[in-house]
């Protein structure tokens, strides 16, 4: 007998399409998976990085004056606005939380690319949580046996002509908001204390001057819970050594905060008049000029006629102070002088007036913020 099999044909071409078309519509599923597995994966990366970059922001721009007015946690935190990444791969925002007088947590939810645009497939964005323990180090000037306008170490110090030190407080012209008044020390060293052609007079304070052994070579390199180096590192100008004649610069409005001449304005007419840099120089300097904030002078300072400096001032080496020009130099706040081989001199029209004033608000305002970190959290959902 034979079999009729006409149709065959047809129905295996069937099975082999049907086939083939699962094989082929497999094919394209794992593809797309595989493709959406990688997507999500680099979404989350975007979002991790744009957390971490956003705890960063905020310790790079931290306001030592804004954190530390804020309340602790539970009864106040601190808002971070809502904001595009510098590398724009993503968004971040978040809070800050004081948990006691110096330890803060900083609390980041960071979004991939995909929250900076609408998507067809309707994606919801990545999302990344960063949370950063910082401990605040606290900076404090000067150390003991004593604060003073002046603190010159044992190579001594030399003060000749019109110059003056004086350690009665005293605030700066057009400051305002500063603390109660006190006094200091007008020259302590460890040194040899010289004045010639007179010049006794010009140093005045509680007492005048003191000699004394206690001062040793850590109290002009450690700072409370600070070192010498740590506040070189967390400098916002770092310049070679050379001769500098900063002054305040403005524009479009704003004070440049990136040129690196621009020290601030310590006659306090907006806009760097709320600008306080830390300001390392890694060699022998000569300063003229103005500004404000804290100075480091790794080398010798050659201090010449026209600068006015409110702050803090802290020089490895010895300083040279000649004080030419029509206008005398002037530092307003506190200077240390470590010294070297040769003896620290000031002569011509050089002041040195102790103010609570300018020492309090150069602390508070420096852009930079000395930190310990620990991580807190990281988490991707």
């Amino acid at each position: 007998m034979v079999k009729n099999e006409r149709g065959i044909a047809l129905a295996t071409t069937l099975v082999i399409m049907t086939v083939v078309s699962g094989l082929i519509a497999g094919i394209i599923f794992v593809g797309t998976q595989e493709q959406r597995v990688a997507d999500n994966t680099r979404n989350a990366e975007q979002a991790f990085g744009a957390a971490e970059t956003g705890v960063y922001e905020v310790l790079r721009t931290w306001s030592p004056t804004k954190m530390s007015s804020h309340g602790l946690v539970g009864t106040d935190s601190i808002l971070i606005a809502d904001s595009l990444s510098p590398q724009k791969s993503g968004r971040y925002s978040g809070t800050v939380y004081r948990l006691s007088g110096d330890l803060y947590l900083i609390d980041v939810i960071g979004k991939d690319s995909l929250g900076l645009r609408s998507t067809a497939r309707g994606d919801v964005a990545a999302r990344s949580r960063q949370g950063l323990l910082v401990r605040i180090r606290s900076i404090s000037f000067p150390a003991p046996p004593g604060k003073a306008a002046l603190t010159v170490g044992d190579s001594g110090i030399k003060v000749n002509g019109a110059s003056s030190v004086n350690g009665h407080d005293s605030i700066p012209p057009t400051w305002t908001g500063c603390p109660p008044p006190d006094s200091a020390i007008g020259v302590l060293s460890s040194g040899t204390i010289n004045t010639k052609n007179g010049n006794k007079g010009g140093i005045q304070g509680a007492p005048a001057t003191d000699s004394t052994p206690q001062l040793v070579d850590s109290n002009f390199t450690v700072f409370g819970g600070v070192t010498y180096s740590q506040l070189g590192s967390a400098a916002s100008i770092t310049l070679p050594a050379g001769s500098y004649n900063p002054a305040p610069v403005v524009t479009n409005g704003v004070c440049d905060v990136s040129n690196t001449l621009n020290w601030g304005d310590g006659v306090h007419t907006q806009p760097c008049g709320g600008y306080y840099p830390i300001v390392h120089i890694t060699g022998d300097a000569t300063v003229t000029g103005t500004g404000q904030g804290i100075l480091l002078i790794d080398g010798d300072l050659n201090l010449g006629g026209n600068l006015q400096w409110y702050g803090v001032m802290i020089v490895q080496g010895a300083m040279k102070a000649a004080g030419g020009g029509k206008v005398g130099a002037n530092v307003w706040g506190i200077a240390l002088i470590r010294g070297g081989l040769d003896e620290t001199k000031i002569n011509g029209n050089i002041n040195f007036q102790y103010s609570k004033c300018g020492l309090t608000q150069a602390l508070n305002g420096t852009s930079a913020v000395a930190v310990s970190r620990s991580r807190a959290w990281s988490q991707l959902y």
